[in-house]
């Protein structure tokens, strides 16, 4: 075996040392803003990534999904989180004033939950069930509103037979994603309690043993109980886990992204990309799952670093 030549050995350790020395000097501030769903995984792969770079700051702002595109357009945010992909009106917004369209990376897979208080006997519900319970146009099929448990040959004492629908708030991509997937695209009715936040979904129904709610999975605790949902009345119906919402049975399966600037043919500048590369490693995926998310597959790990660069 050939030794390497002395030149060649000491660029090598030039290099190594540069690169450390980089690492170790990387400093600045970044802004997040988006998805309330995300913001707790957000927040962790910050103080974790702080950790490694103590020179770095990224700060939080969980205003919801909606609040992303408009940050990012105007330049109030470097990374914008949603729980749900941007709209064309949004794409549009930034491309009018970049001249080309936000760049994207899928950070983990989430889903929607559904679920009712533990006392609850439902076990089930389709989705066209869902809309007669939260739309004002009942756009999926069912001819009648479902306000009352009865409808649902749920047996609940007479005080708390009136069902009470609760869920996030139009900020949210959550929210948004719901309207689309369960509303068929319709309207909510006007009596649905709308929560800023997915706990606040969660402690509604922990707390009211007529209420059904939904929120992001990750949020779901031992104080609810989540229901099977069906895509018809012949589907005997499917809980979110990790499973299902992997391959797609799960009806209200999603991904998690983060949207940030970089214009095409130009390299991302050194925080942001090392952020959103710290995210997509092993331990920042090690993170997501913790926080109740699933995480990326290598396959798909591989094909979003890409995006940082190509």
């Amino acid at each position: 075996m050939k030794r390497a030549p002395a030149v060649w050995l000491s660029a090598v350790l030039l290099l190594a040392s540069a690169t450390a020395n980089a690492a170790a000097e990387l400093g600045g501030t970044l802004t997040s803003v988006g998805s309330d769903t995300a913001s707790a995984l957000i927040t962790r792969w910050a103080n974790a990534f702080r950790i490694a770079h103590p020179k770095t700051r990224i700060q939080v702002q969980a205003v919801g999904s909606a609040s992303a595109p408009a940050a990012l357009s105007g330049g109030g945010a470097d990374l914008g989180s949603m729980s749900r992909p941007m709209n064309a009106s949004e794409v549009a917004a930034f491309q009018a004033r970049y001249g080309y369209a936000p760049a994207r990376i899928v950070v983990a897979h989430d889903a929607i939950a559904v679920f009712v208080h533990p006392d609850n006997p439902l076990q089930r519900i389709t989705l066209a069930q869902l809309d007669a319970v939260y739309s004002a146009g009942r756009r999926c099929g069912l001819a009648k509103p479902i306000r009352h448990w009865s409808d649902l040959a749920v047996d609940m004492p007479t005080e708390a037979d009136t069902l009470l629908a609760s869920g996030r708030n139009n900020a949210s991509g959550t929210y948004e994603l719901f309207r689309t997937s369960v509303l068929c695209g319709g309207e909510y009715r006007a009596d649905v309690v709308a929560w800023p936040g997915n706990g606040a979904v969660v402690a509604t129904v922990a707390t009211n043993r007529e209420a059904i709610g939904y929120a992001g999975a990750g949020y779901v605790n031992g104080l609810v109980k989540p229901l099977a949902l069906a895509r018809d009345a012949d589907d005997r119906g499917t809980l979110p886990d990790s499973a299902s919402v992997t391959d797609g049975r799960y009806p209200l399966a999603r991904a998690s992204y983060i949207y940030f600037n970089r214009a095409p043919g130009h390299v991302l500048a050194a925080l942001p990309a090392a952020f959103l590369a710290y995210v997509l490693s092993d331990e920042g995926q090690a993170l997501a799952r913790q926080e109740g998310f699933l995480a990326l597959e290598p396959n798909e790990r591989a094909a979003q670093r890409a995006q940082l660069t190509d």
